[in-house]
């Protein structure tokens, strides 16, 4: 009986060292601090007010050029958006600080963007990660965000956990999100609005979206003619579950690699 006994209370003490010695991993595992992320708030702006006025600036000038009938392009480094995320999100977004989500920064480098987030909730203090690329689908202004390697500190997290959560939250900011179930994993699906009350002439397409060298390139059109000839200029994702609307194109598609435009149109 005392055998069996001290077998039991071995066993329970084994279980508890392999439980105590996997939280302690645990825990420091998600005390990782991705490099991009240090070095991104390390850098900063001389003036964040600055930059972020300059990328609101040029936000108002897409806003002009969009309203008028024809092409249109713009581009906006990650120094400006992380300026902006500084100085104008706690203030725009404070539901997301009430959330335990601080200090966002990017990192846009060729062909994707590299993002996290500090969270700190209760005992709970880790940075978030992931990295995403986004492409064109198939369906005008309907843009496709396919996130990888989503980590609490170096710790794996499943995206699949939490699609109702971003989708609620997007919804908040009255931003349009639908899913893509596909084999590597959901893809996200924003809407960009082609018609509105608050333009001027619509509709307008978005007929590009690539990065490169620190900056995200926007193009597209305003005006009829541009729904009816959208051609999507680069890589464009094939819908797996999702159901679009309407095809426009009927051209193989996929998350291939695009040409690079040349370095000097970004800076």
């Amino acid at each position: 009986m005392r055998s069996w006994t001290k077998k039991i209370v071995a066993g329970v003490i084994a279980v508890t060292s392999i439980c105590a010695g996997a939280t302690f991993w645990a825990l420091q595992q998600s005390q990782f601090v991705p490099e991009f992320y240090t070095a991104a708030s390390n850098k900063g702006s001389t003036s964040t007010v600055e930059a972020s006025r300059r990328l609101q600036a040029e936000v108002q000038q897409l806003r002009s050029d969009a309203a008028k009938i024809g092409s249109w392009r713009a581009a906006f480094s990650d120094e400006q958006i992380n300026a902006w995320l500084i100085e104008e999100l706690p203030q725009k977004f404070p539901r997301l600080a009430a959330l335990g989500a601080r200090e966002p920064r990017i990192v846009i480098e060729d062909d994707r963007v590299l993002a996290a987030v500090r969270y700190k909730h209760g005992r709970i203090d880790t940075v978030i990660s992931c990295e995403f690329v986004v492409v064109l689908t198939e369906e005008p202004n309907l843009l496709a965000f396919r996130v990888e390697n989503l980590r609490a500190g170096s710790l794996p997290l499943p995206l699949s956990k939490f699609l109702t959560g971003i989708t609620k939250e997007a919804a908040r900011g009255d931003i349009d999100i639908r899913w893509d179930l596909t084999d590597s994993g959901p893809i996200a699906l924003v809407n960009i609005p082609s018609e509105d009350p608050r333009y001027d002439i619509s509709p307008v397409v978005v007929a590009s979206v690539m990065t490169y060298n620190g900056a995200v390139l926007l193009s597209g059109y305003t005006g009829e003619a541009s729904k009816t000839a959208f051609r999507p200029r680069g890589p464009v994702h094939q819908f797996v579950s999702y159901r679009p609307r309407r095809q426009t194109i009927d051209q193989p598609a996929s998350f291939s690699t695009s040409s690079r435009p040349d370095s000097s149109t970004i800076r």
